[in-house]
């Protein structure tokens, strides 16, 4: 395990440490860790949580990310992350938190989020993201009949239009 939380830790991530591949978590939060999420984090193969929330993350989020076959809990919100939610999410098939607000994303949030049957919670909103909210994902609500899992999603639904048509958010931002 390894965890910062509000130290101060910065600099840019490196490559090296997709060396701990018996890594569990990966939780370093709230400092001023830069530049782009090495595309080897794909190989923390045994990864639950990575959560690197309130940094100055830049760049996409790698599609290796979205083979993290383990992993639980994706955490990225309040960077500066940009690119769109890949397809590829659908296959995090554990996933249960995924939070990527207040970053710089874009493009249409992708059908096959809905197929993460196991996701309670999303936080999507505070990017640049467009469209409507994918039917899939309004299955997982907990308000559709029978009812699904998904209990708490928040997008960018308010305002005349909204950025994201979303009768199925739990919140709009």
């Amino acid at each position: 395990q390894t965890q910062t939380e509000d130290d101060g830790l910065g600099g840019e991530l490196v490559s090296e440490l997709s060396v701990l591949n018996t890594l569990r978590f990966l939780i370093l939060e709230q400092g001023t860790i830069s530049g782009p999420i090495p595309t080897e984090f794909g190989d923390l193969n045994r990864l639950l949580i990575l959560d690197m929330d309130f940094n100055q993350i830049t760049g996409v989020i790698p599609d290796e990310i979205y083979g993290l076959n383990s992993l639980q809990q994706l955490d990225l919100n309040d960077n500066e992350i940009t690119g769109s939610i890949s397809s590829n999410i659908g296959d995090l098939q554990f996933l249960t938190f995924f939070q990527v607000d207040h970053n710089q994303l874009s493009d249409t949030i992708p059908s096959e989020m809905g197929d993460l049957s196991n996701l309670r919670i999303a936080f999507l909103s505070d990017n640049d993201l467009t469209g409507e909210m994918p039917s899939e994902v309004c299955a997982l609500r907990n308000n559709t009949s029978p009812p699904g899992v998904l209990g708490v999603l928040v997008t960018d639904c308010s305002g005349n239009p909204p950025e994201v048509d979303c009768p199925c958010c739990s919140s709009c931002a």
